[in-house]
This record gives structure tokens, C-alpha cells and sequence, in this order.
């Protein structure tokens, strides 16, 4: 049975006014939206360059105050609030206009602003209030940014802790140690704003390294690495057995720089690690503290199986000059190829090859023994290696070089007569 047209007609007809009306009001919003931002940036671009025309000389401030609060005066709150965090880069004007702004928008408000809940949209007005508050040191700064550190949002919370970060108070660094304990935001972020800190903390930095949490344990032991005195070696050597591998890499690193006495045994300990890098960062640790007094513990690890342990290993002996030589040269009959390479690339590295081979070339009747060992290092190093060689040595010595090359047969395919 078909349904007359009338009944079709009947139902359609308040459907496509309803459809209507929704359009007709969403694009009224949508005018009515865009008119409003518009006027708000043709009057933020107003306020920035009336900012910009100011021309009153620092020392007078009274006369900056006047000209900034008159800027203000012709402004709605909603636009003063963004204008002024801008900066102008003129300091005394942006303290100026910091004092002016919350004189004008009100401590009160801008506490409410910073402090309370609301849909991300209108973040930028909780994160403006906060740094305008920050610029005009209020007094209770601290306090109102650790409220803020509870917020459920992210971007909130970042924007608290990098203010804090700025603060010339202890407080604000406890409230960034207990953020970074308490796993508030990103923790290598939070570990940034602790080391640019403006004052010295370290003492805050201690009681870290005892955290359940590796992670805070790790972050401690970096952080210390950098402020940290010969008082705190003892709890960082206790670290070099930690569970946590990022934390016995931390520890041994951090030791190098605070105490290289105490560095040694924890670097030795640890060359040995399951961890590839806790193996790195121990070569480097060990060559660091030790010297060349510790080449022959390091050297074995130019035949790790990892990359980054071999290069940690030859860039710890390479830093000790040419002394190691001596305890280079077995290892380029060793058994292991990445061995072999590595021990000639320091060799090289070091001068040693270089000064070698020049001598000998330069000798009528050079010495078998050391002729024998330039064949080893050369040969070890590759055709890369005495392609190199070539390049580096002055125009009058490169035949005679060449002519020894050729003579051990090491020259390279492509070299000229």
C-alpha cells in the first residue's frame, strides 16, 4: 500500500525546518565567532604596536607606568592578559607591564584564572595568568604552582613546572623534586629544570638516590654528576650494583666526574656488565679516571661484540695518548678482526703509524721489526688506512712512502708511480 503524498509532505515539511534552523543558527554562531576573534586580534595588534611606540627611557619609570597604563585603559582584560606576556624586550618595560596588567586585570582574578579547571580551549588563559603572576612576583608564586602541579592536565602541569623552574627559591626546587619523584610529568624535563635550577641544590638531589623507583635513582645519580662533591661518592658506588642498568651506567658516569679514585673500582666492576652500555660508559669512566695506567684493561673491549662498546673503548685509549702504544701493538695479531681494525685506527690515531713510517721510509735500511709491525697496522687498518696515509704525508716524503707501501704490498690499487 503507498503512502499518499500528502502524509510524505506532512512529515517532511518539519524535518527541513528543523534542519534549517540548525544550519541557520550554526552559521550565525560561527559569524557571530569570527567577528568576535577578529576584533580581538585587530585589537591585540593595536596594543602590541602602541607597546612598541613607547619611547620612554628606562631609567624613567614613572613615565613608562603612565604611558603602559594608558595603552591598558582603551584595552578589554580579555586582550590585556595575552598582550602582556609578549615581552618587549626591553626589561624594565615588561615589569612594568606586568604590574600594569594585574593591576589592571586584578590579582584576584588572574589567582582564579591560574587555579581553576577548565576545558583545554582555554588553557592559554590559565598558562597567560600564571606567567603574568610569575613576571610580577607574586609573593605567594610557589604555593599557587604546586596547586597547579594536582591539575589532570598535562600541558598545565608543563607550564607549571617550567615556571617553577625559574624561581629563585628553594621551595620551587622541592616542588620540582617532589614532581620528579612523584612521576608528575616527562621525567627528563623535569631532570632540565632541576640542573638549569638558578640556585645550588644538590643536597636535594641526595635523597634520590635511595628512591624505590629506578628512574629517580637514574636522574639523581645524572643529576649529581653535575653538582655533586666527593661526599656523596660513597652512595654512588653503593649505586654500581644496582638492579637497573641505566642506573649503574648513570652511577659509574657520574663517579668519573666527582671522584676518580673512587670511579676505578666501580668502572672496573662494571666492563664486565651484561649491559652493553653500562660496558660503554665504563670503558670511558675507567680512561678517564685512570689514564694510561688502565689501557690494558680497556683494550680487550676493541673486540666487544657491540659497536658502541668497541668505539667507547677506542675513543678511552686514543685520549691517552701515545703512550698505549705499547699495549695496542698485540692486539693487532688478534683473533678478532674488529680487534685488529680498532688497534690500528688508535695507532693511527695517535700519531704512531704516521711518525713510523715516515722514519722508516726515510732509513736506508729500515728495521725489520718495525717494518713488520707497520704491515700489521696497516693491514689491519685497510686500504682506506693507507689511502689516508698518503693524503696526510707532505709531497717530498708521499714517494718514499708509497715505495715502502708497494714494498710490503700495501699500496694502495689506485696510487700513482
Amino acid at each position: 500500500m503507498s503512502i499518499p503524498s500528502q502524509l510524505v509532505d506532512a512529515l517532511l515539511q518539519p524535518v527541513f525546518g528543523l534542519v534549517l534552523a540548525t544550519w541557520a543558527g550554526a552559521s550565525l554562531f560561527l559569524l557571530l565567532n569570527g567577528l568576535r576573534n577578529g576584533r580581538r586580534a585587530l585589537a591585540l595588534e593595536r596594543g602590541r604596536r602602541a607597546l612598541a611606540r613607547i619611547d620612554v627611557p628606562e631609567t624613567d619609570e614613572e613615565g613608562l607606568r603612565t604611558a603602559v597604563i594608558s595603552v591598558f585603559a582603551a584595552l578589554t582584560r580579555d586582550v590585556v592578559l595575552p598582550l602582556s606576556i609578549r615581552g618587549t624586550g626591553r626589561p624594565v618595560l615588561d615589569r612594568v607591564i606586568a604590574d600594569a596588567a594585574i593591576a589592571r586585570i586584578g590579582r584576584d582574578t588572574l589567582e582564579m584564572l591560574a587555579t581553576t579547571t577548565a576545558a583545554p580551549k582555554h588553557n592559554w588563559r590559565r598558562i597567560a595568568a600564571m606567567k603574568l603572576l610569575a613576571a610580577g612576583e607574586h609573593p605567594d608564586l610557589v604555593a599557587l604552582l604546586r596547586k597547579t602541579l594536582d591539575d589532570h592536565d598535562t600541558e598545565i602541569i608543563g607550564a607549571s613546572l617550567s615556571l617553577l623552574g625559574r624561581v629563585p627559591d628553594q621551595a620551587a626546587a622541592v616542588a620540582l623534586v617532589e614532581a620528579l619523584k612523584d612521576s608528575k610529568y616527562a621525567p627528563s624535563r623535569v631532570a632540565t629544570y632541576l640542573d638549569q635550577f638558578p640556585l645550588e641544590i644538590p643536597d636535594l638531589f641526595v635523597p634520590l638516590l635511595h628512591h624505590s623507583d629506578p628512574n629517580v635513582r637514574y636522574w639523581g645519580a645524572t643529576l649529581l654528576s653535575r653538582d655533586g662533591g666527593k661526599q656523596i661518592a660513597p652512595s654512588l658506588l653503593a649505586l654500581a650494583d644496582d638492579p637497573s642498568a641505566l642506573v649503574r651506567k648513570a652511577a659509574v658516569a657520574a663517579l668519573s666526574r666527582i671522584d676518580k679514585v673512587a670511579a676505578l673500582p666501580a668502572a672496573r666492576s662494571l666492563l664486565s656488565d651484561d649491559v652493553w652500555y653500562v660496558r660503554a660508559h665504563a670503558a670511558r669512566a675507567l680512561g678517564d679516571a685512570g689514564g694510561p695506567d688502565v689501557a690494558e684493561e680497556i683494550a680487550p673491549l676493541l673486540a666487544d661484540r657491540e659497536w658502541w662498546v668497541r668505539l667507547a673503548a677506542k675513543e678511552s685509549l686514543q685520549a691517552m695518548g701515545e703512550e698505549v702504544w705499547a699495549v695496542l701493538v698485540p692486539f693487532l695479531d688478534h683473533g678478532d678482526p674488529f680487534a685488529r681494525n680498532g688497534a690500528a685506527e688508535v695507532l693511527q690515531n695517535i700519531g704512531i703509524l704516521d711518525s713510523l713510517i715516515v722514519l722508516e721510509a726515510a732509513t736506508a735500511r729500515p728495521s725489520a721489526t718495525k717494518i713488520e709491525m707497520l704491515r700489521k697496522i696497516a693491514s689491519a687498518g685497510g686500504t682506506r688506512m693507507t689511502e689516508a696515509l698518503l693524503e696526510r704525508v707532505d709531497a717530498t716524503t708521499r714517494p718514499r712512502v708509497l715505495t715502502l707501501l708497494q714494498t710490503l704490498g700495501l699500496a694502495p690499487s689506485e696510487a700513482g708511480v
